[in-house]
């Protein structure tokens, strides 16, 4: 990093180049200060993790340690687990995590940005992608889409280093985090396929990759996923079935929804589309139409275009050819590439900045995010939305205290109505496993057996009753109703009832 700092005057005294660095190091922390607001800012708004239960079933998936799992590769299930090894197993916590991992995709933009821009400039690019829903509302539900925030800009930069420099390192570099990707989700090969036309579109970069150096990019992606491909052809490539239930239909149907993800896209960078403008110093109209330009003029800038538009170009080819049924988050970390495409274009053109503004553009930003995450917060707890009245945290406070009113131990292994079973080996100490009473061969890491011989606890909802019907018959045991409520905002949540079965330990 040390040379992102360096001063662009090599006549430049040490005093100004620490100067240069102090205020630059200043600067590069709003975006440290960001993520925290956006910590408290869904702790605000939520009253659980997220509805769909992605979240949990990434801790429940991760604590096993897997090369791969049912649906997905392994790697945003590593990383919950590995966060939670050391951070308290609360929402907050969660959303840290969240918020953190899109930091870490920020600065990664920063860093891109920086092999074409001055040290300045490469810092807007980080915060005005930091504005956008990519890396904010959408960034918090941390899944095998968010993870991808944080490994596409650091594959790019990577490549970028390894393409002007040739160096074995880069190339090494290169090939680990193209691996990583992978891992995050299969998806990634529209990022391999966009880098691989970047790289032969232009002379000199099409000279790096068939250079002999390129091989260090092939070692680093075969030690990456070196284990995952062993995994997949053990267990005859599961995750494959999953990912093929998204595609089929007809060709029509497929143009269309390319189009609304199009539209989609356009939506989500419009924020940041205004912080660069408002960055500009006097010449807005003119630097917004050279922005739009930038987006269709490969002319002017050809290496960041291939960066920023290449996905997307991949994306509508694939999604067409194989007739994808497209949603619009699948793409939330392809846009890694675009501001810093509008700014280098907009440098080139001698637009003026004026950096300070976004100081007080910020602080504006996070202030109104705060207010208004908190007033979602409490009119959804208000009017008993599902988010506010499901008692998951709580739940799983009453069933882990109930097993040891009656054996003495902590619960080694829940089952049962999914999400609920996901979020009490979730909210745990960190020994509760959890096990599919639904489809077993989702979590082969457990047994029938093991449920006899170790213990387990099987939770089902109220209406759940093939949950409850399974669940009697494989314990044995009658059920026991608990009544559970929580409390958000000051405010009493309506109760909700379960029936737990209890399969205590030979």
């Amino acid at each position: 990093m040390a040379e992102l700092f360096a001063s662009s005057n090599p006549t430049s005294g040490r005093s100004h180049l620490t100067a240069t660095q102090s205020s630059n190091l200043r600067f590069l922390s709003l975006l440290f200060v960001h993520a925290i607001v956006w910590t408290f800012a869904a702790w605000l708004s939520r009253g659980n993790l997220d509805f769909q239960g992605d979240m949990v079933e990434n801790y429940a998936w991760g604590i096993e340690w897997q090369a791969g799992y049912a649906k997905h590769p392994p790697l945003f299930a590593w990383i919950t687990a590995a966060w939670f090894s050391i951070a308290p197993h609360t929402d907050f916590a969660y959303f840290g995590l969240s918020a953190l991992n899109a930091l870490v995709g920020l600065l990664g933009i920063v860093a891109l940005a920086r092999r074409f821009l001055p040290w300045r400039l490469a810092i807007i690019a980080g915060l005005a992608m930091a504005v956008s829903p990519l890396y904010t509302n959408l960034a918090i539900k941390f899944n095998a889409n968010a993870v991808l925030l944080s490994v596409w800009p650091w594959t790019a930069y990577f490549f970028v280093r390894f393409m002007q420099s040739g160096a074995r390192r880069w190339a090494f570099a290169l090939g680990v985090f193209a691996g990583l990707a992978v891992l995050g989700k299969y998806f990634s090969i529209v990022l391999l396929v966009a880098l691989a036309g970047a790289a032969l579109a232009r002379p000199a970069w099409r000279a790096r990759t068939f250079s002999w150096n390129s091989l260090w990019v092939v070692a680093g992606g075969v030690l990456a996923v070196f284990a995952h491909v062993r995994w997949l052809v053990v267990n005859h490539f599961p995750t494959f079935g999953y990912a093929s239930e998204r595609t089929g239909g007809m060709l029509l149907d497929a143009v269309s929804r390319f189009g609304v993800y199009t539209l989609a896209q356009i939506g989500y960078l419009v924020l940041s589309f205004g912080f660069v403008v408002l960055m500009v110093r006097g010449e807005r109209r003119r630097a917004a139409k050279l922005m739009a330009q930038a987006v269709v003029k490969p002319s002017l800038h050809p290496e960041l275009w291939a960066l920023a538009m290449g996905p997307w170009i991949v994306v509508g080819v694939m999604a067409v050819l194989a007739k994808t049924q497209m949603s619009s988050v699948w793409g939330m970390a392809q846009w890694f590439a675009i501001v810093p495409l509008w700014l280098a274009v907009l440098d080139r053109a001698g637009i003026q900045f004026k950096p300070v503004r976004a100081v007080r553009a910020l602080c504006i930003y996070w202030v109104l995010v705060l207010v208004a995450s908190g007033t979602v917060g409490y009119l959804d707890a208000r009017k008993h939305g599902d988010s506010a009245v499901d008692p998951r945290a709580e739940l799983a406070h009453v069933v882990h205290d109930e097993w040891r009113e009656r054996t003495g131990q902590d619960l080694p292994i829940v089952g049962g109505s999914v999400h609920e079973a996901q979020s009490i080996a979730f909210y745990s100490d960190g020994h509760t496993r959890f096990w599919d009473i639904e489809e077993p061969r989702t979590t082969p890491w457990l047994k029938s057996s093991d449920l006899a011989s170790r213990g387990a606890l099987l939770v089902c909802e109220e209406g759940d009753t093939a949950c409850q019907h399974e669940s009697g018959e494989l314990t044995g045991a009658e059920p026991l109703a608990v009544r559970v409520h929580k409390r958000a905002w000051g405010m009493s949540m309506p109760e909700h009832t379960y029936q737990i079965f209890m399969m205590l330990p030979h």
